[in-house]
């Protein structure tokens, strides 16, 4: 005799789950990236503002206006260079997020699908111990080849830029050099053989905008692509 375990997916809350990702993205966007939308012009504005400054402070006569001008560039530089690095951390955090959002909304689908099935106590703990991976193994066993999809290898890639962001350096930024090097870029690579990981810096992780959108769009097919039932035979006791 055998019995049938099922995971369903509510049409309704298949629509909520991108609802609730889209308006995430959105916001980030709107909220916090687009803060960062004219880097290079906020910083011709603190160089013109530093000039400004130590010109009334030194006067015209105490220093060469080049010596003044070159000066004011760098603040100026160095203004741009802190304001893009804040935006790449502020991206970075973003995705992370994204991600998490992800991952907690996954296993509470999971949770709540298989407490009908299996004993409710020992299934809340195994999933929300689980790997990402052993995760997606559980759609496999009910017959959803997930990690076939194009989708899926963006999620990896996504979970291992996440980890390198929180931890730096170690096995995720080798792993992610190895699967999907287009993510860590320095121009000291370029004279490396490709499979090397020796003098890897986490610093060199880069997210584009392109490459976020990849990444939303990733999410958002996962729950496009989940079918609404997927279904595990199981065998029942013998009396």
């Amino acid at each position: 005799m055998m019995r049938r375990a099922q995971l369903y997916l509510w049409n309704e809350a298949r629509n909520h789950h991108i609802a609730l990702h889209q308006f995430y993205v959105g916001q980030m966007r709107s909220r916090i990236l687009s803060q960062f939308d004219n880097i290079e012009g906020q910083a011709d504005r603190h160089t013109e503002e530093a000039y400004e400054r130590m010109s009334q402070a030194l006067g015209y006569g105490e220093i060469d206006m080049a010596d003044l001008a070159e000066a004011a560039y760098d603040k100026g530089s160095a203004h741009y260079q802190t304001l893009t690095d804040l935006r790449k951390q502020m991206l970075l955090g973003g995705l992370a997020g994204m991600f998490h959002q992800w991952d907690k909304t996954v296993r509470e689908h999971l949770e709540r699908e298989l407490r009908h099935d299996f004993d409710g106590d020992t299934i809340e703990k195994e999933i929300w111990k689980a790997s990402v991976t052993d995760i997606m193994k559980v759609f496999e066993q009910f017959g959803w080849p997930v990690k076939t999809l194009p989708c899926y290898a963006k999620i990896d890639a996504m979970q291992l830029i996440v980890n390198v962001y929180k931890h730096g350096k170690g096995r995720s930024l080798n792993q992610l050099v190895e699967r999907y090097g287009e993510y860590v870029c320095d121009p000291i690579r370029q004279w490396m053989p490709k499979d090397t990981t020796f003098g890897l810096d986490h610093e060199w992780l880069i997210v584009t905008d392109g490459q976020l959108e990849q990444f939303a769009d990733a999410i958002r097919d996962f729950w496009r692509e989940m079918p609404e039932r997927l279904y595990l035979d199981l065998p029942t006791a013998s009396n």
